[in-house]
Parts: C-alpha cells; sequence; structure tokens
C-alpha cells in the first residue's frame, strides 16, 4: 500500500500525470481511418462537428478519465495539510529532484525521524481519506 501512495505522491509532484494527460489526448486527436461509405452513395445529412466529436470523445475516453481522477484526488487531498506537510511531500516527491530525507529534515528543520513520522500520519490520513469505506449510520 504505502509503494502505490509513494507512487501517486511521486506522479504528482514529477508532473507525469499531467504529461500522460497531455499525451493521452493528443493521442486521441489522431483520427482512425474508417470508411462508413462502403458500396454506397455520398451521406448527405452527415454534420461535422470536430469540437463536439472531440469533446466526446475525450469524455468517453476510460484512460484520460482515469488520470485526470488521479489529479483530481491529489489536489484535494493537499488541500486539507497544512503548507508545511505539503512543502514536506513536494521536496521528498519530486523526481526531477532527487532529494534524499537528511536533505529534506535540514530544509525543513527537523530531524530525519520526524519527517519519517510525519510522512507515516500523512499517508495514513490519505489512505483513511480516499480508501475508507462508507460508514453505514443508519441502523434500524
Amino acid at each position: 500500500m504505502a509503494d502505490r501512495i509513494d507512487r501517486y505522491f511521486s506522479d504528482y509532484f514529477s508532473g507525469v500525470i499531467d504529461m500522460q494527460i497531455m499525451l493521452r489526448k493528443s493521442e486521441l486527436k489522431i483520427p482512425d481511418v474508417v470508411d462508413e461509405n462502403i458500396g454506397g452513395g455520398r451521406a448527405l445529412n452527415k454534420h461535422t462537428r470536430p469540437l463536439d466529436d472531440m469533446l466526446i470523445v475525450e469524455e468517453s475516453d476510460y484512460i484520460l478519465q482515469s488520470f485526470i481522477r488521479d489529479k483530481w484526488l491529489m489536489s484535494n487531498f493537499l488541500k486539507i495539510l497544512t503548507d508545511e506537510e505539503r512543502s514536506m511531500l513536494a521536496l521528498r516527491f519530486d523526481r526531477r529532484r532527487k532529494r534524499s530525507w537528511y536533505q529534506v529534515a535540514r530544509m525543513l528543520s527537523k530531524s530525519e525521524s520526524q519527517c519519517h513520522r510525519d510522512m507515516g500520519l500523512i499517508k495514513q490520513q490519505y489512505n483513511k481519506s480516499l480508501f475508507a469505506e462508507p460508514v453505514d449510520n443508519f441502523n434500524p
């Protein structure tokens, strides 16, 4: 579980999710060549609305929507954290700048063990907030 959460944090703070969204949108723009006019005349009532068609394709693509959902979930989770916790996550999980726990602790004026404890609490909070089962308050 912790490895999966680490990967989510790393993907979000490194910009991987944004890159995946842009890549998937560009993949969806490549037209599929389908010949709908086999053995018939020219269609007279066929309307072409490229913007509407692209929005429909993007809205119905499962892969793109899962990337967008991941980004939305992480950004909403970060809203409930303190500034110090957000900065610790950003310092530790940005793949573009590899920082050790020692460097992160020095930048935040904390000890390494305190950073590890704080990270454990953040991961527990993330796990509870996103993956918790709904509570049934109605018991007849």
